[in-house]
């Protein structure tokens, strides 16, 4: 009942992932299923480190913009900074108020101060993501969910992890 509940006020979604791969490994790429949930975020903000869907106008592969009105579709990437971190890139990585955030390989991209309400999201698949490097931190009107678990396909089953050594896979899906 409580979950029929949830579903009908929209803060339980299964989404598809379909041709998206900006993610992988923590989440599965080309057609894979995930469960977001968006109560948890009516009584708190997004931490580090989880995996948000946010709201977006525009198309992939040409200009996005985080919104919270006119949206035409969802993205979900990891949080990295929050409201008042520092973040930057040296050697090859991603650093937040002067300390690595992971060990995962990234180009480098011009420092940014996170303001009142803004979020820096990235791909764990960096070298392919299409994230807040390109189109600047995320408002917190526009995150309405975390993603919680693979639903599809079986075999990745169970809660995203965070691999902070990865090294990103690249092009997947058949795409170049």
């Amino acid at each position: 009942m409580v979950l029929v509940a949830l579903n009908l006020l929209s803060y339980w979604q299964i989404n598809g992932e379909s041709g998206t791969f900006s993610m992988a490994r923590a989440l599965p790429p080309c057609n894979g299923q995930v469960l977001a949930e968006g109560f948890t975020y009516l009584f708190r903000d997004p931490h580090r480190g989880e995996i948000v869907m946010f709201h977006a106008r525009g198309s992939i592969g040409g200009e996005i913009v985080p919104t919270s009105h006119h949206a035409n579709f969802q993205i979900n990437k990891r949080v990295i900074g929050v409201p008042g971190d520092t973040l930057g890139s040296r050697n090859g990585r991603v650093y937040v108020n002067g300390d690595a955030a992971d060990n995962i390989p990234t180009q480098p991209f011009q420092p940014v101060h996170l303001g009142h309400d803004q979020y820096f999201v990235m791909g764990d698949n960096r070298s392919v993501s299409h994230d807040s490097r390109a189109f600047g931190p995320v408002p917190r009107d526009a995150i309405y969910a975390r993603v919680i678990l693979n639903v599809w396909p079986l075999h990745r089953f169970g809660i995203p992890g965070y691999d902070k050594n990865a090294k990103p896979p690249g092009v997947l899906c058949g795409r170049t």
